[in-house]
């Protein structure tokens, strides 16, 4: 009986160690409805390649602590590579607010030659904490190889709810100002 007792204890502690929260999923957010629907008639764009820094080149999701500590958490994790995340978010934005609906995430099948690309380089790309999202990013439009427009593009965004989904929020809606920033010179050009 006294070795049951004794062993009670490790089996609850035992127990306890063996669950772990369920991992939680995010994406960039709910992209906004189009207004619209996009035409077809504009120049064919594909959006990519995107490249993003290697401290956040990953599924799990990094957060800054204490000015530059990198908090990378398991329990919560993107749900797709982000810079797969970020160029499928942009060729939405981009087809919304240019109204193109030829506007296509790199990699692509669908377009086999496009008139456009657009090479996207996420140079930083910084979650303070719970309290803002900081994006540097420099995009270049090309056609035919050759640049014909591109520029350097920083922003920060609030974060308004200080949970993992307000972040995740967050980080979309820093994509979505870069696309209103690379949206203005495709209406430019068309």
């Amino acid at each position: 009986m006294n070795k049951i007792l004794c062993l009670l204890p490790l089996a609850g502690l035992l127990t306890a160690c063996g669950t772990t929260p369920p991992v939680q999923y995010y994406t960039l957010g709910p992209v906004p409805a189009s207004q619209a629907a996009a035409a077809t008639d504009g120049p064919s764009l594909v959006v990519g390649p995107v490249g993003v820094p290697a401290t956040v080149d990953r599924l799990l999701i990094v957060r800054t602590v204490a000015g530059s500590r990198a908090e990378v958490t398991e329990g919560h994790r993107w749900a797709a590579p982000l810079k797969t995340e970020i160029a499928r978010r942009l060729a939405v934005e981009l087809a919304r607010r240019s109204g193109n609906g030829r506007i296509v995430a790199w990699p692509q099948n669908s377009l086999a030659d496009p008139a456009l690309t657009l090479p996207v380089d996420i140079q930083r790309l910084e979650a303070e904490g719970f309290e803002q999202v900081s994006l540097e990013a420099v995009w270049s439009l090309r056609q035919g190889g050759k640049d014909i427009a591109g520029r350097r593009f920083a922003a920060a965004e609030r974060v308004t709810e200080a949970t993992w989904a307000g972040l995740a929020a967050a980080h979309g809606r820093l994509v979505d100002a870069l696309a209103a920033d690379i949206a203005g010179e495709l209406v430019r050009r068309r």
